[in-house]
């Protein structure tokens, strides 16, 4: 701990370790720290952190990247903002050095109207970054990211010391014996930083993907240490992993999953609400129906029953015909359609 700034393991230092881990960069040799994120709330939340503690105020800018065609020139485009031509550099692809963007990095403030003249024609670019986004108007592709700088040697040799090679980055082993709060926040920012919340149609999922294979492999060990289960995946891209279904989402929240990433907080509360009432754990269904029978008093149809529990009459009849050919409950066959309920007998 370094006692001036408070810099502690808590859940709070430990999203930000996650965070710069996975999506910042910072070194100490060269007195460097910085973080970019498209999302705003995100980086708000960075900045209240650091606050908390005392520290340095990040300076901010605005990092802009602009598709080109493929196998553009620098000398080929010229960035003007106020008649004043602006420094870029060509960033290729990884993946196919003929993908190339414009890269230029401005002041923060909150609009900037900029010219990109390319191959004699002029296509203008709007900006504007406020409390909770930051956007852009153009025909050109673009990206657009919050750069925070906010290098502090306290907080560099802190980073040096809790969160390893950077290049070959790791869960550290003070994550493996942490409470579940700990956990659950630097999940938090992994997700934040590197999932993707979805959901569409009868698909819910959160993915978290990347080329860090054995970082990837600690967290699905750590999160089924807390009772999350994770499908662990991969592409010719990378590994991923993989959390789906009500249970798990609902342990993620139980444990006080906290996302400050604007679109994926609003995803996850849209799935959580989505999801039925009495969604049924695994391997629990057998105590579920049961229960309701008990509830009931009274003998009833599978068309009854569904719509007193809520439940699809087909997913009900899948789950009580199970039941009845294990013994568990009993059917009276003298009516038609057949009613089912508990017995004396049937009861285990």
């Amino acid at each position: 701990m370094i006692a001036k700034y408070n810099l502690t393991l808590d859940e709070d230092m430990l999203y930000l370790i996650e965070t710069l881990k996975v999506e910042g960069y910072w070194s100490t040799k060269n007195y460097t720290l910085t973080l970019q994120n498209k999302n705003i709330p995100l980086l708000n939340h960075i900045e209240e952190i650091l606050k908390k503690r005392g520290l340095i105020v990040p300076s901010k800018r605005i990092l802009l990247k602009i598709r080109l065609e493929d196998e553009t020139d620098k000398e080929d485009i010229k960035i003007i903002e106020k008649d004043r031509e602006l420094s870029f550099h060509i960033e290729k692809s990884p993946f196919d050095n003929k993908k190339v963007k414009a890269v230029t990095s401005l002041p923060y403030q909150k609009e900037h109207n900029l010219n990109v003249i390319y191959r004699n024609k002029t296509h203008p670019i709007n900006i504007k970054w406020n409390a909770n986004n930051l956007s852009y108007e153009s025909e050109l592709k673009c990206f657009v990211y919050g750069d925070l700088r906010f290098a502090k040697i306290e907080i560099l040799k802190f980073l040096d010391k809790h969160c390893g090679d950077k290049k070959h980055f790791h869960v550290e082993e003070f994550l493996f014996k942490a409470d579940e709060k700990k956990v659950i926040s630097a999940f938090s920012a992994l997700i934040d930083c590197e999932g993707t919340v979805t959901w569409y149609g009868f698909k819910r999922n959160i993915q978290i993907r990347m080329r860090n294979k054995e970082y990837l492999l600690q967290w699905k060990d750590l999160l089924t240490k807390f009772g999350v289960n994770c499908r662990f995946s991969k592409d010719k891209d990378g590994w991923g992993i993989v959390i789906e279904g009500w249970e798990d989402f609902d342990k993620l929240k139980r444990m006080s999953l906290k996302l400050y990433h604007s679109e994926k907080a609003k995803k996850f509360e849209e799935i959580m609400h989505g999801f039925k009432r009495n969604q049924i754990t695994r391997g629990s269904y057998k105590q579920f129906y049961i229960n309701k029978l008990k509830e009931i008093k009274q003998k009833v149809t599978i068309k009854e029953f569904s719509r007193l529990i809520g439940k699809s009459e087909r997913n009900t009849a899948h789950h009580i015909r199970k039941l009845k050919k294990e013994g568990l409950i009993s059917e009276d066959k003298t009516l038609w359609p057949h009613l089912y309920f508990i017995s004396t007998s049937s009861v285990r």
